[in-house]
């Protein structure tokens, strides 16, 4: 091995990031300002109050959409747009194996069948052809999750949900402000849902939002949020007509959210900025893949992704990301460790104590979406803030490149 080889902290050599990332109070003046009008008003109830309603028309603006509704978390997002297309026992909807429990919760609450089509791993995107071949007699909806802030490809899902009658509903928890060819995402599919739990781009603690276009979608939602309680002037309030859950929001978290969309583009612009410097910075690194956003999105960056190679560097994504760890570098191996349908639940079909769910009809398990499993297997995750520092990116492009060279001159 040669000596000139910079030596990294796992092998004795002085960790590259000795300072903390950049930080800052996400919740300021702005929120107190909002909180106490709201607490001034003497209802917290959104109906009767303004913060919520506020709140909904700033992301409608936001978001380039007719209407936005409330809810109380990002899965009551997915949820209430489930209800609000109709989703019913034993109908399917095709979603990516690459996601958080909260985009799966709110099918099988439906007893609807969630199949899981691949996706790309460069980006991690869900495949338009590996989703046309999962649709069935009994599709009905195509949950499209923008993973990391990047956007799927609507043009290619879009025209698929047209031939098949079939509903797009886009999963935009980690995305907000990112845009495709010039929309908001959110804005393109029959529904958008958004989620203000505390670590997203933007919070109030925990929240959510879904965005349509369409006027008896947006009816529905409301129904969907509130019991099916028609509050509007005049609406019979207790006749209920179909199933629907309690996921309103509070006056408190509307008054949070609204403050908190007035730093929408400030933080996105900011994450941007980082994320091209890791971009730039890491292009032609040996061993290592830069997360490819999809052809004419904009990312806003909810985390950065990037896998390594390990014939070329001789380690798995595991001691790769420990050995960033010892730099300083705040890297996680993975992103989850396995795709959604090898987690117990699925595997089990243990959704009840018991009686069968809809789903137990799929033998759900390892190697049903190869391309989703590999990009797992080999992908990092580094955190993204819009506090993070020039130096911030620096360092972590110089702990990589370190760490690609020690390696390749170990094997």
């Amino acid at each position: 091995m040669s000596t000139t080889i910079d030596k990294p902290a796992i092998a004795g050599g002085i960790p590259i990031k000795s300072e903390p990332y950049g930080s800052g109070n996400r919740y300021a003046e702005d929120e107190i300002r909002e909180l106490k009008e709201a607490l001034d008003q003497s209802t917290l109830f959104y109906t009767q109050g303004k913060k919520v309603h506020s709140m909904e028309e700033k992301i409608a603006e936001i978001t380039g959409t007719k209407y936005a509704i409330a809810t109380s978390s990002g899965t009551a997002s997915i949820h209430t747009a489930l209800m609000a297309a109709g989703i019913s026992p034993d109908d399917e909807v095709i979603v990516t194996p690459i996601t958080d429990m909260g985009s799966l919760v709110p099918i099988l609450w439906q007893q609807a069948v969630p199949v899981f089509a691949d996706v790309n791993p460069d980006s991690c995107a869900l495949d338009p052809k590996s989703v046309e071949k999962c649709i069935t007699d009994k599709t009905r909806a195509i949950l499209a999750v923008h993973l990391w802030g990047n956007a799927c490809d609507l043009d290619a899902l879009k025209p698929i949900c047209d031939k098949h009658g079939l509903f797009l509903i886009e999963d935009c928890a980690q995305a907000w402000g990112c845009t495709y060819k010039g929309k908001s995402i959110g804005s393109i599919g029959d529904m958008g849902c958004f989620s203000l739990n505390e670590f997203k781009h933007i919070s109030c603690g925990d929240g959510g939002a879904v965005v349509t276009n369409d006027d008896n979608l947006a009816r529905r939602l409301r129904l969907s949020t509130d019991k099916c309680y028609n509050r509007e002037p005049g609406g019979s309030m207790r006749q209920a007509f179909f199933l629907a859950n309690n996921y309103r929001m509070t006056e408190l978290q509307g008054a949070v959210a609204l403050a908190q969309t007035g730093k929408l583009a400030r933080i996105v612009a900011r994450r941007r900025a980082f994320a091209e410097k890791l971009q730039e910075g890491l292009t032609n690194v040996k061993g290592i893949s830069i997360p490819k956003p999809t052809e004419g999105c904009d990312p806003s960056w909810w985390f950065y992704m990037f896998r390594i190679d390990p014939d070329i560097l001789g380690v798995d994504a595991d001691q790769f990301a420990q050995a960033l760890q010892a730099e300083g570098i705040g890297a996680g191996a993975h992103y989850i460790a396995q795709c959604v349908y090898e987690y117990p639940i699925f595997v089990n079909h243990s959704a009840y104590d018991h009686g069968d769910h809809p789903f137990s009809r799929i033998n759900y398990g390892k190697g049903m979406c190869p391309q989703a499993e590999f990009a797992l297997e080999t992908a990092l995750t580094l955190p993204v803030n819009e506090n993070f520092t020039d130096k911030d990116a620096e360092e972590t492009i110089k702990a990589i490149r370190r760490l690609s060279d020690w390696f390749i001159s170990s094997k």
